[in-house]
């Protein structure tokens, strides 16, 4: 069960990762390149709303990603896998490693990730954040709906 996820804002464009739980814990950078945040936001609504049993966030570094994938098994019961990879592509050359993996809750992880994305709210303002990200507004519309989503799961 994933226990504390942070999102950490540190120098223009930059950001650092952090996904734990009783066993194991993953940290890696993220450029500005990709828009891991909002694209979690939306991933996790279509996981609630059942439009979706399957979903991928990409965290970009420079040259490297890590690939978060989500996996609906029955209506709460998820499995959270976060992969590395040297390339962005996902060529035959490509090299790819497991470096997380968690059964959870729905409910939880999408909790869990709130409340580090509130603890991140409570370091920067939006306005801090569209300054430190660079390419992306925070998409406060979509962690108000998420937000909002747990109330009822």
């Amino acid at each position: 069960m994933t226990t504390h996820f942070n999102y950490h804002l540190n120098g223009y464009g930059w950001a650092e990762a952090f996904f734990c739980n009783e066993k194991q814990n993953v940290r890696f950078d993220v450029s500005y390149l990709s828009d891991p945040v909002s694209d979690l936001f939306c991933g996790l609504l279509k996981l609630i709303n059942n439009q979706s049993d399957f979903e991928t966030t990409e965290f970009y570094d420079e040259p490297t990603k890590n690939s978060l994938i989500i996996t609906r098994h029955n209506p709460d019961a998820v499995t959270i896998e976060i992969y590395w990879s040297d390339s962005w592509e996902e060529s035959g050359t490509a090299s790819k490693r497991l470096i997380y993996s968690d059964v959870d809750t729905l409910s939880n992880f999408t909790l869990t990730v709130c409340k580090g994305i509130e603890s991140l709210l409570e370091r920067n303002t939006a306005e801090e954040y569209k300054q430190e990200w660079v390419a992306h507004e925070f998409p406060m519309e979509s962690f108000n709906q998420l937000r909002e989503a747990i109330k009822y799961m």
